[in-house]
């Protein structure tokens, strides 16, 4: 699936069996953007990148769940490779490193098997309201803690966007049952820090389809 977005251009890639959104986002004009949250199915995500003949500046990750993160290292080495230069890894905030060092463990206690998963090791984590540019694009990082504790949201002002993993949904927000999880602080750093952004911008959630906030904001039963 393809969007386009001011001069912007978004690609959602659906991998893992969960069906997680790796997405691709790009100047159109200079062919250079990100990847974001590459969970699983490495050779798509490489085929995806090829065929829209786009260079990775870096690989942004919004948690640490394994099917958002499964194959960063695998991807960040096949990029280095071809480019012969770093491609870092950037995000999630600090409070998620204990997943992304268990995401191998958590595969296999998932009951499933996945090519090229590694525990992941960033280039740096990163901070709330910390702005991180690239060629044609830019980042406010917005730390929205609830679903895990380090779970960052990528929000790009010119486009009116913002990449919410497994935030906030269509219609619904992030699982917050696990030992780590806390649904009343999710609830009140959306309310906060993504709900006054604007109710234009576009949702882009880390599985299903998109939204906006103005949408969220009438009907989704957590936020009202």
């Amino acid at each position: 699936m393809f969007l386009e977005i001011e001069s912007l251009k978004i690609e959602i890639i659906p991998v893992t069996m969960l069906r997680q959104n790796c997405m691709l986002v790009w100047d159109q004009k200079i062919k250079k953007g990100i990847v974001s949250d590459p969970g699983g199915d490495l050779p798509f995500i490489i085929q995806a990148i090829e065929a829209d003949d786009i260079e990775i500046q870096a690989i942004l990750l919004t948690h640490g769940h394994f099917d958002h993160v499964g194959v960063t290292m695998a991807l960040q080495q096949y990029l280095e490779n071809k480019y012969q230069r770093e491609v870092p890894i950037l995000g999630p905030s600090i409070e998620d490193q204990f997943l992304l060092d268990k995401v191998a463990e958590d595969v296999r206690n998932f009951g499933t098997q996945m090519a090229n998963i590694q525990n992941v090791k960033p280039t740096r984590f990163l901070k709330d309201q910390e702005i991180i540019s690239f060629e044609g694009i830019t980042f406010e990082v917005l730390h929205v803690p609830g679903h895990t504790p380090g779970h960052v949201v990528f929000y790009e002002p010119k486009g009116r966007f913002m990449i919410t993993g497994d935030v906030l949904f269509k219609g619904t927000i992030g699982r917050a049952d696990l030992p780590y999880g806390d649904g009343e602080l999710l609830i009140r750093t959306i309310k906060e820090k993504l709900l006054p952004l604007g109710d234009d911008i576009y949702v882009l959630p880390g599985h299903g389809i998109g939204s906006t906030i103005g949408y969220e904001k009438l009907n989704n039963p957590f936020l009202i």
